[in-house]
């Protein structure tokens, strides 16, 4: 009975979901469904979504819950607050249930299970509260007393099988978990458990260094030390909290669940139940926009038997029915109104279970008053702003609030153990402890092998203690809202990943075990190198000879070539101990990790490019372009959508709770406005001290630089003027703070209330206690003089632009302190898991070696800043290999960069990217200004050519007499004019575009290369839009013949044109351009000589005409001259495109490195083959300038060449090429490198020709450069004054001798032997001793304040900063040698400087960049409901009709077929489905390691898979024919695959093919697994949404490309011949361009950059200077320009943009809501099912014929059809029909058919619904029939728009301004149509009644035999006699609109079969009739239409107006009478 089913079904009239929920049920269904709604929203973050009612079986006795009843927020609002249900009118008893749930919920403070959105702070005795909106009745409640809590919610059901609700040890639990301090009292055993942890991590637990096995000692039993005594006694008491938890709640199942309902049979068919949701999201899964109208008929009647899928369905519910949660689990979880502590009266809290003696009372009578004020102070202070909380009341939320509450609340609802996420957690925690005390007590965790597993898990017990904070709390649950789209992009990336990964392993098995080995020369073994290879130089031919295999055989030689004296051959293993390399699946996807980290990426590139080709690059690129700059960035979109969503949703910070407080603009710095409120008084003091205030800031300034020029060799009497200066500057800071207190006089307090305020005080005090003498001689002062530096932020205030970015970035400091918190936690908690899992296991001696938890935070650390993060993963790995522990290592430190670096890392871009956005209730007043500003003319100009031109200045010389005309006649005649001289047509480019492309196809198909190359140079000229001012002329003259059909609807489209603003904005556009132009004709005719080019050639002259051909102009099209050919400019362009890719091409070849060698061979001679191409090439550039200057002219000309923005660049860049060729023709080689850099240039042409370049160019970079640069500023005045304190802290102390075995600076003398190979102990030779900085990677120190500075913006992009951190924290003393952690506190400053330097500042770059992106594309304005609008646009744009056959083939082989083809879920698709993941998987099983049987069945596999594949090919195509086979993508890419697999693996397999067909046959079985993307649904979404990123990705990879070859020219050029030193080899230089290019793409992520650019600042006397010249030097200047210049714009900007292209386009998040959520791939399907049955093959257009037909087949989402499929005739026959086949006239039986059923079912109809569908079924009609290209019908999109119009959005709330006004106008056209045919349609049944009648009555007198006279009969009409004597047509605007029709009871019915009559028009029409008479008809009775002004609210609500009554209203004030005697003269006829 349990399940009985009640017949109750979610209740329709509640709210739905919002329009943000980003949790989709899909989700919810394939996830964790077992969490109840109070889990997935524990902080409540999705607050004002309002979840729908429970069920009626799962309330129980206890009634309706009103929390989950559809109260009104004011409802909501009292009764929160103890006050009265909003249902108390619904009956005693339900009100008083729902009174007490309430107040049971929010009983012991707050232990209800709210979270922060509900969070009622009980109000204070003194504050104030408002008594006007409530009753007496409400008052009079809820003065009532409270309840007991265990009356109200007592114990229920039964949980481990026995213990019932009156069960003695249950009870008694129960008591001990609800008693008031036993939350607390475990809350502090979890921090004690924490800290024993800690304490026992911080013991050193590394081995020696010497230590001399290869695993630690064992180790046996548990207890060792009282950290293990204490750990155990802990969870002893945690094991029993969780078993009387059980008790209480029960395990897994709800208490009123039985026990028995797990052993029934899953296939047994139980009474429909509707579950409690168990997810907010799954509770709103109703349509947020439009509720699917099949939803509110109650359910049908006419069910007839189960499909397979439901019957899987019931089984899915009958598995997961005993894990279904009873209500009372989940009736504490309603999210309440967030304002519910306004206005509501307070009361003193009482206590029924627990008393107080009167000094605890006392006590907290003190506490509470203490936190009142803290909470509510007089005056806000700085803190209570800063530490603000969720609820506005409540300033200061207290540490771990949430989580003591959430703990009792759950305890209350008696949610079972296992159904909560930190239970769950805590449950791993404990049964992990006690394996690992198991297994340590049996001697079996640390014994031979380890197992830490378990005793590093148990650490997760601590995890409760990152919910420190409300805040930290609230980002953990933003995280679980966004944990649904993390997981799908998850699976997306690991598939990309999986694929990758298997590429590895066929290309590269067994490449990194190849290595040099030198021979034995001395007697010594062979000796092993690093070095990869693939041959070496045979010592008898001197021949280069493959490597040697593991067989001893040579295979083919590639790669790098060993020198002789060594040999290439393959080592039994891969390095460090086999986790480096491609060899199985595993191992390779964990090189893929590493490459889409994009660090530690480019050695392995290096190495494969050794051991196998040069081209193996490619693989690594690639990698890095499709996961790291594309796939892995998905993450960042989700993460900063999703969090951006939570805030416009929730109103609050997805970062802290807190509200989203308005940023005041305070004038005056601050000192006249605090908290908005004008601060009264001023004083004499005060206006001093502003007057002043500059001073100090220069102060500031000076004690900046004061510090700054300390060296390491400062003298003496420097040493004190540093001293002595700072004194004095601290002083004078000090005077400054009390002039400042002094300005507040008389109220002092007003001082604190300004954060500054409060910053400047503790500086100044700060700054003070450190010149105390004892203080300022210790070690510590360096550290301490910090307080002096961060004076410099008022110097950053102080700098333009600086002070609104820094608010940017800093404004949310709450949200930002709260994410570092969580980091830092986080941080912590990984640390604790790492020491427990390999503690003790490693080697000491590095900087890493997890020997203490602060050693063990750093390594955690520097994986979360992924730098060199590989080093702690092998570092941690290799020594676990021995123990067997290394998969699990490898995971958890792979998994945490993961987590780390993709989620943790981007949620601080999110948290900037908080403060950039628009506040949500602005967003529409901004799209209004815009939409405004964007709609009015703009005058751009250059100022400064116009103020230079002379002829401003000269008299007019006009050659024409002036003529005064009229004002009104003065515009035309400039248009004429203007167009009398070639102005270009705009009405040509407004043709319809289908039809043009058409058109120009046939007539002109020679010429579609020379519009593409057009298209390619000038952009596309076709417009995109069509104007609706000639939307009716294109429909007019795209038909032959006008249908008669169309004419009103004609007249209604001029109407929609001429009232459209768009087109009066257009018009009036046109006529201020028109304007502008007729005054530059008429400053020309002024000035004759103005248009002549040099004065010289005018617009007649024949060679400056043809030169116009040639070139476009620049600033606009020419007034007088001659327009550029269309055939000659594209031709020209073409050869100056050549001309470039010539030269490009020239200076591949012809490097430095070949020019030496040529002119070694062929001596130093002029005019080689290179220099005269760049010669020609320069003369080609040079002609393109002057034939441009002839054309328009240079400067003062009316579209002169300096004009355009491109131009000046071309210049520039012919300057430079010309310069580069002149010096190279006269000086052989070249003058200097800087000449020959200038060759470089001509790349940068590429942009100036490309449109597509420009255009990204312009948009992407040049747009928003402004904000970039502040980004950049900003960075370098964050690391000046950390550069001073580094110099402080480090100066001098940093150095080192290169001999690890001296002490320190004395005993660096001499010499020492060292070596290269063997550790160092094999060929050894002496080396001078140095003392000098220290050079990990490349060479630095924090000597002076330049160096200082110029290291920490080396690290700032996070590259080397782990190399200094390694030498900061090796320090011992100035003078002594460096010893490894010998100060790990130093590590301090580098992580704080990584935290606000790398993460910050470099992700504020990210955040600049998206929002350059946003507020480029305009998204930034866009509220909720328009982007999930643009999405779905996406969505639908992305979608085309099936082109499968219209009719099942007939013959029975090919209907098979045919049903295998289209049948998506079928036996044969699902097979293929199963087919194709299996292969993957065997892809997956492939090693290097040969297994001679799985080898053999996995190619016969794969010959099978192929096999089946191509049957499934030929099925389809046989089923399907070849004209609907081939309209797929996807089938053509089944035939290149399958056709190419088949013919490549049957080569193979008969071992006949060559390594080009082995390649071969490994791309296309690898390329089978993309079929998965095709046929896995998430998959096919996320790859179709990634895919529409991709035109902007490739034109920002265009843009790239040309950066990289201008920079790759120029690296060449400089630093060609530069001696390599410690980084360079054999691929690692710039010799030639190839080398160089893939130099500049990982240099791209920042690896090595700053390494690379210190070796090539070489300089003498490191290096050789020739006598002739020649030199193998760098230059320190070169070499620094380049690699910054080319770090800040590749590695800042480039690849920042990939972000936020990615973050643009990817609208995924958006999917999970709206109406996109409801278009699923079976929806769509069903779509292009019934589109494919009626819309014409030929077009592809759906035919205005087809209509009716077409919208009557529609289901699911898009359903139109006027009565549901439930409700259609031939179901309600097929139920009524009689079984005995009766016939019976009583009992309502006729012919069989029972229509006592027909009654029931139609009295079951809603008429309201009934009403709605109808109308929107008109509207529908009319507008899709006015949409619809006459000839051709409506495409597919248009339909599917219109359908999402009616269907899915609102679109008030959906649609931007711009389209809002069109939408606007097309409503009200269609709402005339739609009356008009109302009108119609009762003006023809009047017609038709009256024939009827006729008849009738000629019948009745021929029956009587009587003869008709011609005596006229006397009509009595109760029509008016006579209509008023106005007329109004729709096309006088200007007019008073008709009132509207009203609403009415009877639906008028338009028959289908009228509505497609051939003989129906929109008048009754008649031969005699002419049609311009008709047309006049048809404008009377257009005037009917409605009132303007509410159309639109009408048309959007959807409102039914079809009474007669209404209508005869109506038709009072219209010309009716003529159409009514045009019916009598048919009916006389």
């Amino acid at each position: 009975m349990r399940y009985q089913d009640t017949g109750a079904v979610y209740s329709a009239s509640l709210p739905g979901q919002s329009s943000a929920s980003l949790i989709s049920s899909q989700f919810r269904e394939s996830g964790d469904t077992t969490d109840s709604t109070r889990d997935d929203d524990e902080a409540h973050l999705t607050s004002n979504m309002p979840s729908q009612g429970a069920s009626a079986e799962w309330r129980g006795v206890d009634g309706l819950d009103a929390e989950r009843a559809g109260a009104s927020p004011r409802a909501k609002r009292r009764t929160v607050r103890y006050s009265a249900s909003p249902l108390k009118k619904t009956g005693t008893t339900l009100k008083t249930v729902s009174r007490n749930l309430r107040r049971a919920s929010l009983r012991v403070v707050n232990f209800g299970g709210l979270g922060l959105d509900e969070h009622v702070r009980l109000q204070d005795a003194d504050e104030p509260y408002e008594k006007r909106d409530e009753d007496e009745d409400d008052m009079r409640e809820e003065d009532e007393v409270l309840p007991d809590l265990t009356k109200t919610l007592p114990i229920r059901g039964r949980t481990l099988g026995c213990l019932g609700p009156h069960s003695r040890l249950r009870l008694a639990m129960y008591k001990f978990l609800i008693y008031p301090w036993t939350e607390p009292i475990i809350l502090l055993l979890i921090i004690l458990n924490g800290l024993v942890l800690t304490i026992q991590a911080s013991r050193p637990h590394a081995l020696p260094e010497d230590w001399p096995l290869d695993r630690p000692p064992p180790v046996r039993g548990y207890f060792h030390a009282w950290e293990d005594y204490a750990l155990f006694a802990l969870f002893c008491l945690f094991t029993l909290e969780a078993f009387a938890r059980i008790c209480v709640s029960g395990f897994l199942l709800d208490p009123e669940v039985p026990v028995s309902t797990l052993f029934q049979s899953p296939f047994s068919t139980y009474p429909d139940i509707a579950r409690p949701p168990n997810t907010v999201a799954e509770a709103s899964i109703n349509i947020a926009r439009t509720p699917s109208l099949t939803a509110t008929h109650p359910p049908s009647q006419l069910h007839r038997g189960l499909s397979m899928t439901q019957r899987l369905k019931e089984l899915r519910q009958n598995l997961a029915r005993p894990f279904a949660l009873s209500h009372h689990s989940l009736s504490m979880s309603q999210p309440s109104n967030t304002n519910a502590g306004k206005n509501t009266p307070s009361r003193a809290r009482s206590d029924t279970v627990q008393s107080k003696s009167p000094m605890a009372e006392k006590a907290l009578s003190g506490a509470q008053q203490m936190h009142s004020h803290m909470r509510n102070p007089s005056e806000p202070t700085f803190l209570s702003k800063a530490l603000r909380s969720d609820n506005p009341s409540d300033a200061l939320s207290l540490p771990f609030r949430l989580s003591v509450s959430d703990s009792r609340g759950q305890t209350k609802r008696n949610l079972p153990y296992l159904r909560h996420s930190w239970t769950r957690i805590d449950c791993v925690a404990i049964v992990s402890f006690w394996i690992a005390f198991v297994l340590a007590t049996a001697g079996v965790e640390r014994n031979e092998y380890h197992i830490g597993l378990f005793r590093a898990m148990s650490v997760l017990r601590t995890a409760r203690l990152l919910a420190v904070t409300s805040g930290t709390t609230t980002i953990m649950r933003s995280l679980k809202t966004a944990r649904p789209l993390l997981a799908s992009v998850s699976y997306f990336v690991l598939f990309a990943m999986i694929l990758f990964s298997i590429i590895g392993i066929q290309s590269f098995k067994g490449s990194f075990r190849r290595t040099c080995h030198i021979l034995p020369t001395l007697g010594e073994s062979e000796i092993a190198l690093e070095q990869n290879c693939g041959g070496y130089i045979d010592p008898t031919t001197l021949q280069p000879v493959g490597y040697l295999n593991s067989n001893g055989e040579n295979a083919a030689a590639k790669g790098f070539i060993c020198p002789l004296g060594q040999i290439c051959k393959e080592n039994d293993s891969n390095p460090q101990a086999d986790l480096e390399s491609f060899d199985v699946i595993y191992y390779a996807a964990l090189q893929v990790v590493i490459v889409s980290s994009a660090n530690g990426w480019s050695g392995l590139m290096y190495q494969m490019m050794d051991a196998e080709f040069f081209v193996s690059c490619f693989f690594y690129i690639v990698c890095i372009i499709v996961l790291n700059f594309w796939l892995i960035n998905l993450f960042v979109a989700v993460i900063t959508n999703t969090f951006s969503a939570i805030r416009s949703d929730t109103k609050k910070s997805a970062f802290g709770a807190a509200p989203l407080a308005p940023v005041v603009d305070e004038s005056e710095e601050g000192w006249s406005i605090v908290d908005g409120r004008r601060v009264a008084g001023r004083n004499r003091i005060r206006e001093i001290y502003e007057s002043i205030r500059w001073c100090w800031v220069a102060f500031a300034l000076a004690s900046l630089v004061l510090q700054a020029t300390r060296t390491v060799d400062i003298s003496p009497m420097h040493a004190e003027i540093l001293d002595k200066g700072e004194l004095a500057l601290t002083i004078t800071f000090d005077v400054e703070i009390v002039i400042r207190v002094l300005a507040y006089l008389p109220d002092w307090r007003k001082f604190f209330y300004r954060g500054q305020n409060v910053l400047d005080l503790l500086l100044a005090i700060g700054s003070s206690i450190i010149q105390i003498p004892a203080i300022h001689e210790s070690k510590a002062y360096p550290w301490l003089t910090i307080f002096q530096l961060t004076r410099f932020y008022r110097v950053i205030l102080e700098i333009p632009r600086m002070k609104p970015l820094l608010l940017a970035v800093f404004g949310n400091m709450y949200g930002l302190a709260n994410m570092s918190l969580f980091l830092i936690e986080i941080n912590l908690l990984a640390a604790l898991f790492a020491v427990q899992l390999v503690g003790g296991d490693i080697k000491a001696g590095d900087l890493i070696d997890f020997g203490t938890l602060y050693n063990s935070f750093l390594a955690i650390y520097q994986v979360f800043s992924s730098e060199n993060w590989t080093d702690v993963l092998y570092k941690a790995a290799v020594p676990e290999v021995p123990l067997r522990q290394s998969p699990i290592v490898v995971l958890f430190v792979a998994g945490w960069m993961f987590f780390a670096n993709y989620i943790v890392l981007q949620m601080f871009i999110a948290v900037i990217n908080e403060n950039f956005d628009v506040a949500e209730e602005s967003k529409r007043s901004r799209q209004a200004s815009h939409y405004w500003a964007s709609h009015r003319p703009q005058q751009v100009r250059a100022a400064w050519i116009r103020r230079l031109n002379p002829y401003r200045w000269f008299r007019a010389q006009p050659k024409a007499i002036e003529v005064e005309l009229p004002s009104n006649l003065v515009l035309p005649m400039q248009k004429a004019l203007v167009q009398d001289y070639s102005l270009p047509k705009r009405d040509n480019s407004f043709v319809d575009t289908n039809t043009r492309r058409s058109g120009a196809s046939r007539q002109y198909t020679a010429k579609s290369t020379l519009r593409r190359l057009q298209r390619l140079f000038a952009g596309d000229i076709t417009a995109g839009d069509v104007p609706l001012t000639t939307l009716r002329h294109t429909r007019r003259d795209s038909v032959a013949t006008a249908d008669p059909i169309d004419e009103e609807t004609e007249r209604h489209l001029e109407v929609l044109a001429a009232l459209n603003n768009d087109a009066v904005d257009a018009e009036e556009l046109n006529d201020a351009l028109y304007e502008r132009r007729a005054q530059k004709a008429d400053f020309i005719r002024d000035h004759p000589s103005y248009d002549k080019t040099f004065w010289i050639f005018s617009q007649k002259n024949w060679l400056r005409r043809t030169c116009q051909k040639l070139v476009a102009p620049a600033g606009g099209d020419r007034i007088f001259g001659t327009p550029h050919s269309p055939i000659a400019h594209p031709i020209f362009q073409l050869l100056l495109l050549l001309t470039v890719i010539g030269g490009i091409v020239v200076e591949s070849i012809a490097t430095p490195v070949y020019r030496r060698n040529f002119y070694a061979e062929h001596g130093q001679i002029r005019g080689t083959w290179f220099d005269i191409a760049e010669g020609s090439f320069a003369i080609v550039l040079l002609s393109e300038f002057i034939i441009k200057v002839i054309a328009d002219g240079f400067l003062f000309t009316p579209n002169a060449y300096i004009r355009s923005i491109w131009n000046v660049l071309d210049l520039f860049i012919l300057v430079g090429i010309l310069i580069n060729a002149t010096t190279g023709l006269i000086f052989i080689g070249g003058l200097s490198r800087l000449t020959r850099s200038l060759k470089a240039l001509r790349a940068l042409r590429l942009i100036t020709l490309i449109d597509k370049m420009r255009s990204t160019f312009e948009s992407l970079i040049i747009s928003g450069i402004a904000r970039i640069l502040d980004a950049a500023l900003l960075a370098i005045l964050y690391m000046i004054p950390y550069a001073v304190w580094g110099l402080n802290i480090f100066a001098g102390v940093t150095n080192e001798c290169n001999d690890d075995q001296v002490s320190g600076i004395s005993d660096c003398i001499n010499e020492y032997s060292t070596g290269y190979v063997n550790d160092g102990n094999s060929f050894t030779y002496l080396v001078p001793r140095v003392w000098d900085n220290p050079a990990p990677s490349t060479q630095f120190s924090f000597d002076s304040f330049r160096q200082s500075l110029l290291i920490l913006f080396e690290i700032v992009s996070l590259e080397g900063w782990i190399d200094v951190l390694g030498v900061a924290t090796s320090v011992t003393g100035e003078g002594q040698q460096p010893q490894t952690n010998a100060s790990v506190g130093n590590s301090i400053f580098f992580l704080i400087y990584n935290l606000l330097g790398g993460v910050v500042i470099f992700t504020l770059f990210v955040s600049i960049i998206i929002g350059n992106f946003t507020s480029k594309t305009g998204s930034a304005l866009l509220t909720q409901a328009q982007r999930e609008w643009i999405d779905l646009q996406k969505l639908i744009k992305r979608q085309r009709p099936s082109k499968r056959p219209k009719v099942r083939p007939t013959m029975a082989i090919r209907q098979w077929c045919y049903d295998r083809a289209v049948h998506k879920h079928g036996w044969w698709h699902r097979m293929m489905t199963v087919l194709y993941t299996l292969h993957v998987i065997a892809l997956m099983t492939q090693t290097f390691t040969p297994q001679p049987f799985l080898d053999e069945f996995r190619n016969d596999f794969f010959i099978f898979t192929t096999v089946v594949y191509v049957v499934d090919i030929l099925v389809r195509l046989f089923g399907l024919g070849w004209s609907s086979y081939s309209a797929n993508g996807w089938n053509i890419f089944d035939i290149i695959v399958a056709g190419g697999s088949l013919f490549t693996t049957l080569i193979v397999r008969f071992n006949t093919g060559g390594f080009v067909i082995q390649q071969l046959q490994k791309l296309f079985i690898t390329s089978i697994a993309f079929k998965l993307v095709q046929r896995v649904n998430s998959l096919n979404k996320l790859f179709k949404t990634a895919v529409g990123s991709l035109p902007v990705i490739l034109s920002l990879l265009g843009l790239w490309v040309i950066l990289f070859l201008f920079f790759a020219i120029l690296f060449v050029e400089v630093f060609s011949l530069t001696k390599w030193t410690t980084g360079e080899s054999r691929n690692q230089n710039y010799s030639s361009m190839a080398k160089a290019l893939v130099m500049l793409a990982f240099m791209t992520t920042g690896e090595g950059w700053n390494q690379y650019m210190h070796d090539f600042a070489l300089d003498y006397p490191r290096c050789t200077i020739n006598a002739d010249g020649e030199t193998d030097c760098g230059s320190i200047y070169w070499s620094f320009s380049l690699f910054i210049a080319w770090n800040l714009l590749s590695m800042y900007i480039f690849a920042n943009l990939f972000t936020g292209v990615v973050v643009e386009s990817f609208y995924y998040v958006f999917q999970m809501s709206g109406g996109s959520k409801s278009i699923t791939r079976e929806e769509m399907r069903a779509f292009k099912k019934v589109w494919a049955e009626f819309a014409n093959p030929k077009t592809g257009y759906l035919e205005r014929t087809n209509f009716v037909r077409f919208f009557g087949k529609l289901s699911g989402i898009f359903e139109v059809r006027i009565y549901p499929a439930e409700y259609s005739i031939h179901r309600i026959m097929a139920y009524a029909k009689d079984p005995q086949n009766r016939h019976s006239l009583p009992d309502k039986l006729v012919e069989g058919y029972d229509f006592n059923k027909v009654d029931a079912i139609l009295s079951g109809l809603d008429r309201a619904s009934i009403k709605r569908r109808k109308n929107l079924y008109n509207r529908l009609y009319h507008e899709a029939r006015i949409s619809h290209e006459p000839g051709k019908g409506i495409s597919f999109t248009n339909m599917l728009l219109l359908l999402a119009h009616h269907k899915l959005i609102v679109d008030r709330e959906a649609l931007v301004l711009k389209d809002l006004v069109v939408r606007t106008e097309t409503n009200k056209l269609v709402t005339d149509l739609v009356d008009f045919d109302r009108v119609q349609s009762l003006l023809l049944m009047i017609l038709y009644r009256r024939r009827y009648i006729a008849q009738r009555e000629q019948a009745r007198m021929q029956q009587m035999g009587m003869v008709q006279s011609d005596i006229p009969a006397i009509v009595v009409d109760d029509f008016p006699a006579t209509p008023p004597m106005i007329t109004r047509d729709i096309t006088s605007p200007g007019q008073t609109p008709v009132h509207r029709f009203g609403d009415g009871d009877t639906p008028s019915v338009i028959s289908p079969g009228i509505l497609q009559s051939p003989d129906m028009t929109f008048v009754v029409d008649t031969p005699s009739r002419s049609p311009l008479q008709r047309r006049q008809r048809m404008s009377e009775v257009s005037m009917l239409s409605i009132d303007m002004s509410s159309r639109l609210d009408g048309s959007m609500s959807r409102d039914s107006r079809s009474g007669d009554e209404d209508i005869m209203s109506s038709m009072q004030n219209s010309m009716w009478n003529d159409m009514m005697l045009e019916a009598a003269e048919e009916d006389g006829e």
